[in-house]
């Protein structure tokens, strides 16, 4: 039984221009010509037609095909894994780009219809992000940005208004803001100071990039000066993965205990009492948190609290509610 190529085409749901294409190269020869030059294929044409339907909808390339139906050296399981590899890099492409895409939809939230510079600036600072981090890195800097946006406006403005005054990088007066800073950076950034200190390095290798609202790069240099004197007096004490290791997201379970003091204080609860003592033992247990139940690296952490003067301005408990908490903890 022969088949016409215009039949061949039909059953085979192929246009006529596709099997003249495969004779051309050699992939599916007609076994046979009628009198007037028609191609006439037969069984064994049917059936190697069939072999190369099946594996073009495997992904391979009219090339690969060849190769195995004409019993090349290149076996079908390398075949597969290069069609695999190709495709795993087209999906990685593709998940990048989506992530870049997104991270530009956050850069631009709110801001309405972009015009065509707006664009253009958001790909021109796309460009220089990604020198630093990748697109999945920075969707998530934007969306976890949203977490803490409304805590920056007050704290920069206090930062500034101390800055104007004069009050020195290593006045105790200023660590309570650089503490929060920390903080608030700390949560940010989801306690990832690798990250955080990436985002420092390009701030400061990249002068053009532009700043958010409210910060400028007289005013990071101060608050950053401030923040690295903290580190300095907290690295007597932890070493920088110690530092890295650290709960850094309970700063609002901190304040919260420290308005418990005040409170209890202003009520004249004795230090002895169950309120106090009830007090103790959460501060006890948040600190064991902060250093991930790690005794030593708690022991030193109260270290630093009780010996470094910057590290005891910066911290959420006034001396006055430190006090009451040790006596506390004493008869606890």
């Amino acid at each position: 039984m022969f088949l016409k190529v215009g039949e061949l085409a039909r059953r085979a749901g192929l246009t006529v221009r596709a099997l003249h294409h495969y004779d051309e190269i050699g992939l599916l020869r007609p076994t046979g010509r009628s009198d007037s030059g028609y191609r006439l294929y037969s069984r064994d044409d049917f059936a190697r037609l069939h072999g190369i339907q099946t594996l073009r909808r495997m992904g391979l390339s009219l090339a690969d095909v060849a190769l195995l139906l004409d019993g090349g050296t290149v076996s079908l399981r390398a075949i597969l894994a290069r069609q695999i590899e190709a495709l795993d890099q087209e999906i990685t492409q593709a998940q990048a780009l989506r992530e870049r895409l997104g991270v530009i939809q956050s850069v631009l939230a709110g801001g309405g219809q972009p015009e065509i510079d707006d664009w253009l600036s958001s790909l021109s600072m796309m460009n220089t992000l990604e020198q630093y981090f990748s697109a999945g890195e920075l969707r998530l800097v934007f969306d976890r940005w949203k977490r803490c946006a409304s805590e920056w406006p007050p704290l920069l403005q206090a930062v500034r208004q101390a800055m104007e005054r004069g009050v020195p990088t290593d006045s105790p007066d200023l660590q309570p803001l650089a503490r929060q800073w920390m903080e608030v950076s700390a949560r940010w950034m989801d306690g990832d100071l690798a990250l955080l200190n990436r985002w420092g390095s390009m701030l400061r290798e990249q002068p053009g990039l532009p700043l958010p609202d409210g910060i400028d790069r007289s005013l990071l240099a101060y608050i950053s000066q401030a923040v690295q004197l903290r580190l300095a007096a907290l690295a007597k004490y932890v070493s920088a993965d110690e530092l890295q290791r650290l709960d850094k997201t309970l700063e609002p379970e901190w304040r919260a205990l420290s308005e418990r003091a005040e409170r209890l204080i202003g009520e004249g609860a004795p230090s002895h009492g169950e309120s106090a003592r009830q007090l103790a033992r959460d501060w006890h247990d948040l600190l064991d948190r902060m250093a991930r139940h790690d005794a030593d690296l708690r022991e030193r952490l109260e270290s630093a609290y009780e010996n470094e003067p910057l590290v005891q301005a910066g911290m959420a408990f006034t001396p006055e509610a430190r006090r009451y908490v040790l006596q506390a903890a004493g008869g606890a």
